[in-house]
């Protein structure tokens, strides 16, 4: 009985590493413009800049429909003409096929709002702005020191410690509320990724305040370039989650809703946002260091004759980098199949071991590869690729042959005659 308990009392900590190991975790840069996080995204195949705002809504500016390949006939019901937390009054709403950041994040019919010109968004170089409601299923972590956004899958980032945490209310819209201490009171603030402040306040909460106004300080009104007002206030003592921040500046916007928590506090420590189990993470930069976790590569070795695994990584330095050339150019100097897949997929399954004799078949002539359309999702949005099995014939110096279905006679013939062919 003891060698059991120790047997056990062995296993404890592998057991709890198991708990909180991430099944998915993915780490992307970002740029900050004007104090404005941008991302990169993939929409129904193109990539495009949107600024973050996590009070805001999926929106794009009119001009950019028809070069993202969003249909303006796409028309959805909007119930709202304006946006839930801010003043951007919207004309219409349309849907996107397919939005995605990295991996790890992935929308189908996605609802984006149509905004009017705003002069303000050429100075950023953006073509709209992406909200929190396509990060519901992440964890979303922001490093502002290192400019990274890291998307984790089901817990935060190990380097986030368990006990530097709040709760949080997600509200409709997936805004974030979380409570802040400001001289001995608390407040319900609004995240909100768009204001540069640090605390911006609605009239009636700005009045419990006491104390005199000076100074002056930048806010923002809907998606206009920042104003200035001079009705602020320093506030002596600022807590957030377990950090003590000393003192901060508060400002009031009667245009406000409510009263925002801006981007200031990423200049303050790390966030973590857990939308599922509404929690917000936060840390000082030198808390602890910071080891992104490692993703294994499981693409590097490629074998003739085999039905080869890849990724987006593998793709983009092999077959064609999507980020550099706007028209499809094939780096590869030997003939390519590819097999877009998934494990829930009937017909993908039954297809497999039939690829995987042609592999056999062709050994010297054809390369053979797949990608899990369920891991791989940026190259399912780029190549919109909605139904599987999705095939592509790539011959040398040629655009891919797209074949949708499990035939493969069919698919033998496309090789014998289009990558085969002297």
């Amino acid at each position: 009985m003891k060698i059991v308990l120790l047997i056990l009392l062995s296993l404890l900590p592998c057991m709890a590493w198991t708990q909180v190991k991430n099944v998915s975790t993915e780490v992307k840069d970002y740029r900050e413009i004007d104090g404005k996080i941008i991302l990169d995204m993939a929409v129904n195949g193109e990539i495009a800049s949107f600024v973050l705002d996590l009070a805001g809504h999926t929106a794009i500016l009119s001009e950019y429909l028809d070069s993202l390949n969003i249909d303006s006939n796409s028309q959805v019901p909007s119930r709202n003409k304006t946006f839930l937390y801010k003043q951007v009054p919207v004309s219409t709403s349309v849907m996107i096929n397919t939005m995605a950041f990295g991996n790890s994040v992935f929308g189908n019919g996605v609802s984006a709002y149509v905004l009017e010109d705003i002069p303000y968004f050429r100075k950023l170089g953006v073509v709209g702005v992406v909200g929190g409601s396509l990060f519901q299923n992440v964890v979303l972590t922001i490093d502002s020191r290192r400019k990274k956004i890291t998307t984790s899958k089901p817990y935060r980032p190990s380097y986030m410690k368990l006990d530097h945490r709040a709760e949080i209310e997600i509200i409709p819209g997936s805004g974030i509320i979380c409570s802040l201490m400001l001289d001995g009171k608390t407040y319900p603030l609004l995240f909100d990724t768009w204001n540069n402040g640090m605390i911006s306040m609605t009239s009636e909460d700005f009045a419990k305040l006491n104390g005199d106004h000076g100074g002056d300080a930048i806010i923002m009104t809907g998606y206009k370039e920042a104003e200035k007002t001079s009705v602020t206030k320093t506030v002596g003592t600022c807590n957030f989650v377990k950090d003590q921040l000393g003192s901060v500046v508060v400002s009031e916007n009667k245009n406000l809703p409510r009263s925002v928590l801006g981007t200031e506090i990423l200049k303050r420590g790390i966030i973590s946002i857990d939308y599922q189990k509404q929690k917000i993470y936060f840390q000082s930069f030198d808390l602890v260091e910071v080891k992104d976790d490692v993703v294994e590569d499981i693409s590097t070795q490629i074998v003739p004759g085999k039905l080869n695994p890849i990724t987006r990584e593998y793709f983009l330095e092999h077959i064609y980098d999507y980020r550099k050339d706007k028209e499809f150019v094939f780096k590869g100097d030997k003939p390519v199949v590819i097999d877009f897949w998934a494990t829930w997929c009937g017909p993908c399954m039954r297809l497999i071991p039939e690829l995987e004799k042609m592999a056999e078949k062709y050994k010297d002539q054809v390369l053979f590869l797949k990608v899990n359309a369920d891991k791989e999702k940026e190259l399912c949005t780029m190549f919109n690729v909605v139904a599987l099995p999705t095939l592509f014939f790539i011959p040398v110096g040629g655009k891919p042959i797209i074949d949708v279905g499990a035939q493969p006679e069919k698919h033998e013939q496309i090789i014998k005659e289009q990558l085969l062919k002297k």
